[in-house]
């Protein structure tokens, strides 16, 4: 695994290795779900998680909406394996995984109720075009739920993090692809801007400056 500009080169070893390790903090995912929830108020939804990584956010969305139909879209075809796995090992609930990147979202316009992304965004080459690819997917009026990491953590804090994984048996790959994230983070400050260029209001703010993510919550114009 290798850090190269915008673009995280990970290998399946570690894809597996990440899925493996982030089952222990399932806490994490059902908080996250619960949002989604909330904010999906449309019957049969398609919700679409952006960067859905082995899966492990649909699989409690799902669990919290059992007639949505999640789609998963990830860049890397050994993160869609796990994440079909994941979700068909937890019940009989509708999940299409799709390879893609959030510059282009492989999705017909206004097809999407919600839209959940949780720690992608670093591995995005143009969030701007993501941000309108976003607001294309989107049906009118429907929903963005953003968790993003913090630029703004602060390097003592993270070097602690770091230090907390490896003790916690993460691996030196799987570290390294979770902190090696923060260097291409963005403030909660720069995101909003994208979110507000691209035709979004903003409903809900979550976080605080030196604190290690944040989550915002944005509805299509």
């Amino acid at each position: 695994m290798k850090l190269c500009g915008r673009e995280f080169l990970v290998d399946d070893k570690t894809a597996e290795e990440f899925a493996e390790y982030m089952k222990k903090f399932s806490d994490l995912y059902i908080s996250l779900s619960k949002i989604v929830k909330k904010h999906t108020v449309t019957s049969d939804p398609r919700i679409l998680d952006l960067g859905t990584g082995p899966g492990l956010l649909s699989v409690e969305i799902l669990r919290q909406i059992p007639d949505a139909t999640v789609i998963g879209v990830d860049p890397l075809k050994k993160m869609l394996a796990l994440a079909k796995e994941n979700v068909y090992q937890s019940g009989e609930y509708i999940f299409e995984p799709v390879l893609g990147i959030s510059e282009k979202i492989p999705l017909k316009d206004r097809t999407i109720d919600t839209i959940v992304s949780r720690f992608s965004l670093p591995y995005w080459k143009q969030p701007h075009e993501s941000f309108l690819e976003m607001h294309r997917v989107l049906k009118p009026h429907g929903r963005i739920i953003f968790e993003a990491l913090n630029r703004d953590f602060p390097k003592w804090k993270l070097f602690g993090i770091k230090i907390g994984m490896l003790f916690n048996s993460a691996g030196r790959d799987v570290t390294r692809y979770h902190v090696d994230a923060y260097q291409l983070a963005h403030t909660q400050e720069e995101v909003e801007m994208f979110f507000k260029k691209s035709g979004f209001d903003i409903l809900e703010s979550e976080g605080k400056k030196n604190e290690w993510k944040f989550i915002i919550v944005a509805e299509k114009k």
